[in-house]
């Protein structure tokens, strides 16, 4: 994971658009960072955000290990969509028999894939099953499923919101809202389209460091009635990071810090990359 941290009079952002993404996709994750970099957000006296577990596609024999990583988290987002899924799914609940699980897609699936998928997967493990995130890439194919589908399955979107836009049709599909502070366009943003619904959101992340998760904490906060686990906790996925935000009792603490940067230097030639980045990004504000 490759990020840039832009530093402001007396914050930081965080720029880390996936380094595939074009400079039109990658803005707002560039307003995102210069709205972080130069707001003093106020807390409003919530300090501590609920996160779920994230699991990978690992191997079978990893999922305990990854799973200890986040602990006293009850709620487990899993990704999805490999030949393994049903067997990586039965060694959570192996580990963890009052897990509630959240299954991830990212789109993977066709409508016929998913149904079928889905309606074994709730025959097995019934409400244990929470909800499954993005299961189509499309917007019609989850309308679709959601049709189909014998049994009360809730959807959460994700890929659609960030990527078609139109509210309206989203919401008649979605039971919740994936929110995610910088493809979003920052936490000022965030906070206009929630106050636009009202069906739950989970703020979740997109992979970020410590700079950018501390936003979406921040938003997370801002929700006294936020009562969903958020998926924030990514950074036990991560080797390293610029500062700690540790996972105690399945809880995240907010707090301020510096970022660290030793251990974490780029070769010129990288810093070029990201600042020219940057820049053609820059154009499309």
């Amino acid at each position: 994971r490759e990020i840039a941290l832009i530093e402001g009079d007396s914050n930081w952002g965080e720029f880390s658009p996936f380094l595939e993404y074009e400079p039109q996709e990658a803005m707002s994750w560039l307003k995102s960072a210069i709205e972080s970099a130069l707001t003093p957000f106020q807390s409003n006296g919530i300090d501590l955000v609920p996160v779920n577990a994230t699991l990978p596609a690992v191997p079978i024999q990893q999922v305990a290990e990854v799973l200890s990583w986040f602990p006293g988290c009850n709620t487990i987002k899993i990704k999805v969509g490999t030949k393994d899924d049903l067997a990586r799914i039965r060694e959570v609940f192996r580990i963890n028999a009052a897990a509630q699980v959240r299954l991830d897609a990212n789109g993977l699936w066709s409508v016929a894939e998913a149904k079928e998928i889905l309606e074994s997967l709730y025959s097995e493990f019934g409400s244990s099953l929470d909800y499954v995130e993005q299961p189509c890439q499309t917007l019609a194919e989850n309308k679709k499923l959601k049709k189909e589908i014998s049994f009360p399955l809730k959807i959460a979107i994700d890929e659609n919101l960030r990527k078609s836009g139109n509210l309206n049709e989203i919401l008649e599909v979605a039971d919740l809202l994936i929110i995610k502070v910088a493809p979003l366009g920052g936490v000022s943003a965030c906070l206009q389209l929630i106050e636009k619904v009202d069906i739950p959101v989970v703020v979740s992340s997109a992979l970020e460091s410590a700079v950018g998760i501390n936003y979406g904490l921040i938003l997370a906060a801002s929700f006294p009635e936020m009562d969903l686990e958020c998926g924030l906790g990514t950074g036990s996925l991560l080797a390293t990071n610029v500062a700690e935000l540790p996972i105690i009792d399945g809880q995240i603490h907010i707090r301020e810090f510096e970022p660290e940067f030793s251990g974490h230097e780029v070769v010129p030639e990288r810093y070029e990359w990201w600042k020219n980045r940057v820049m053609k990004t820059a154009e499309f504000l």
